[in-house]
């Protein structure tokens, strides 16, 4: 009876497992040889408890390779597409289809959270949707296509998931100092200077998430998590500027 008890299980987890294979082909639109790759473009550091090893089995190495992979793809689009401007145009507008944020978008678009394997104290607080932790697993995954189709294969996912959406005349109008526009917004209308808090920070050291408040007025009026304390402010002020403009 144990056994047979044993051996069911055995097939549902199999079963299980196939089906998020399935699901994950789907989502990203690919076909997929190597499961140990996604598997691995998909885990979040804190996922892993092995202080030795468990780092090499986490998404940082493949997000290492994908970001690499996804700037030469758009730096190469860009050239072609803006033969007339120079580099600090370009990086500018490298920049701003690379961003976290951008990657984060997509990632999200394509459902990336779901599949997303960390520890469960971080998950049940939703950081399994957090901007950092989505934009890395994009560029992981972009590795992984890379490592399991080939380069051809990963230029085919970021032309038809990253540049076919891009919005190349609205990106050029883009501000993205979202700390410096709102620092105006309250200056223009005689305000205290924007107040900004660290709220928690989870994960080990070296790869943490840092999740910032900031205060207009005494009130709080935004908050951003990020891999780094500059983007999480910048996080902030966005989601402030955008409540302070719906009020008004």
């Amino acid at each position: 009876m144990l056994r047979q008890l044993t051996r069911s299980l055995q097939r549902r987890i199999r079963r299980q497992r196939n089906l998020r294979w399935i699901a994950l082909e789907a989502a990203l639109g690919i076909r997929i040889y190597t499961f140990s790759l996604f598997e691995k473009a998909l885990r979040h550091p804190s996922a892993e408890n092995d202080p030795e090893h468990g780092q090499l089995r986490s998404y940082e190495r493949l997000e290492f390779l994908g970001d690499a992979i996804l700037g030469a793809v758009i730096a190469e689009y860009l050239y072609r597409e803006f033969p007339e401007e120079m580099e600090g145009f370009l990086t500018s507008m490298r920049s701003k289809l690379v961003s976290g944020e951008a990657c984060a978008h997509i990632a999200r678009d394509l459902g990336l959270s779901k599949f997303v394997e960390m520890a469960p104290h971080l998950k049940s607080r939703g950081a399994h949707e957090n901007t950092s932790v989505l934009a890395d697993c994009l560029e992981s995954v972009i590795g992984a296509i890379h490592l399991d189709s080939g380069m051809p294969a990963a230029r085919r996912f970021i032309s038809q998931h990253i540049l076919a959406r891009a919005d190349l005349t609205e990106l050029v109008a883009i501000d993205e100092n979202y700390k410096s526009r709102l620092q105006e917004y309250v200056q223009a209308r005689g305000w205290p200077k924007p107040e900004y808090r660290l709220a928690a920070t989870d994960g080990p050291p070296h790869n943490a998430i840092f999740t910032l408040d900031v205060y207009v007025d005494g009130k709080r009026r935004g908050r951003g998590m990020a891999g780094s304390k500059k983007k999480a402010t910048q996080h902030a002020a966005r989601q402030a500027l955008s409540a302070l403009q719906i009020d008004e």
